[in-house]
């Protein structure tokens, strides 16, 4: 039976595979019910504030948030969690280990400045524990692995600065880091730690497989787009003969060729033969991910088809963004004016309607201007009524 509260107007619930997780794991460690019972609480205090962390954040954001406690730790849930910026995602990453580091100052300040705990028992064994799970799973929690906190921080740092074209890195970042922790485990003797890392290493590695096969249908999709062509290489051999004439007459004069005998003709070197084009693999099935990934190599005319098909099919504001994005690129005005007239208009996040307003004001697309800002004012009136999907925002920590 699912346990149902509110915390600072937070609904959290506890499955009751959270509690028994947490018996299990001070059983294995300590004997005693006395001890038990105090580890228990210390996981259930540290993991409730370390995802009240994630949902105040949410909230400083203008989202609403929910928690799970369950089996495998805590979840916040963050309701329109897919209109936040990478930047704020890296701060919703970050809170809610800011808050267990938090937690563990003040018990450590209260330690060092009065006798609490001093006297050993139960108290100092709850003292100990609050600052283990707050520090030291605090800074495991943050190792850049997927599904980590560092790890999602580390995705939203990457998508910040590179975009999408960077993906692949996430994974690799999550893999390598889990083969050194493996590492160290094994030196130190530590089951506990390679067991995590084996675990996190191995739902991380079919991730690494499929962005290296993203990251090559990229480069070689670059490598098609800016290859030469027949036209541009004939025009290189009309360049290169205008400079050997010019280095000729460049050169110290001899003497002239006898009158009525024609010079020797110019030898004009041949054009170098033609590269084949590199063979592309095959593409993916999903339209979202083919038409993001045109988008990303700078060919949006490309993009906008695979990106309708993937929006009719799910419309979801990441893709509409994508959407609207690549018609801004192509400068598809009519198509955006339909877009925003259409029904799936209500989809599209409040970020993407800033971004046509502005995009259509410096076009001199006036009426399209207009409405995406009148759009944009009743998506944020009407924000705080609705009541849009919940979408996970973290991993079990």
């Amino acid at each position: 039976m699912t346990l149902r509260f509110r915390v600072a107007g937070f609904p959290v619930q506890i499955h009751p595979l959270f509690l028994l997780t947490a018996l299990a794991t001070g059983a294995t460690g300590y004997r005693g019910v006395g001890l038990m019972l105090v580890w228990s609480c210390v996981v259930f205090v540290s993991v409730l504030i370390h995802e009240l962390g994630h949902a105040l954040a949410y909230r400083r954001f203008g989202g609403a948030a929910s928690i799970q406690l369950h089996g495998l730790g805590g979840t916040t849930t963050g309701e329109g969690a897919e209109q936040l910026t990478h930047r704020q995602s890296l701060w919703v990453s970050l809170a809610g280990p800011a808050a267990g580091f938090l937690l563990g100052g003040l018990v450590l300040a209260l330690q060092s400045l009065t006798p609490v705990g001093q006297a050993g028992g139960l108290v100092a064994f709850a003292v100990g524990a609050l600052l283990w799970v707050n520090f030291g799973w605090g800074l495991i929690n943050l190792l850049p692995m997927v599904p980590l906190d560092g790890g999602h921080a580390l995705a939203a740092v990457i998508r910040e600065r590179g975009g999408p074209r960077y993906e692949w890195l996430i994974p690799l970042i999550s893999v390598v880091t889990a083969v050194c922790c493996i590492a160290l485990a094994i030196a130190w003797k530590q089951l506990w730690l390679g067991m995590l890392a084996l675990i996190l290493g191995v739902m991380n590695l079919p991730r690494l497989l499929e962005a290296r096969v993203s990251r090559r249908y990229i480069l070689q999709l670059r490598a098609a787009s800016t290859r030469r062509r027949p036209a541009s290489e004939e025009g290189d051999a009309a360049l290169r003969g205008v400079d050997q004439l010019l280095s000729e007459l460049r050169r110290p004069s001899r003497s002239p060729p006898p009158v009525g005998r024609s010079a020797p003709p110019v030898r004009r070197a041949p054009p170098p033969p033609r590269v084949p084009e590199p063979a592309l693999p095959e593409l993916p099935h999903d339209p979202r991910f083919v038409g993001e990934l045109l988008l990303d190599s700078g060919l949006a005319e490309l993009a906008i088809r695979p990106l309708q098909a993937a929006f009719a099919e799910q419309p979801t504001a990441q893709t509409g963004h994508s959407l609207a994005a690549a018609l801004l690129a192509a400068r598809r005005h009519a198509e955006l004016t339909r877009l925003l007239t259409g029904p799936s208009a209500r989809h599209l996040g409040a970020e993407t309607l800033a971004l046509i307003a502005s995009r259509a004001e410096a076009a001199a697309q006036p009426e399209l201007a207009a409405r995406a800002r009148a759009l944009h004012q009743d998506h944020t009136r009407l924000a705080p009524l609705s009541a849009p999907r919940a979408h996970d925002s973290e991993k079990p920590d």
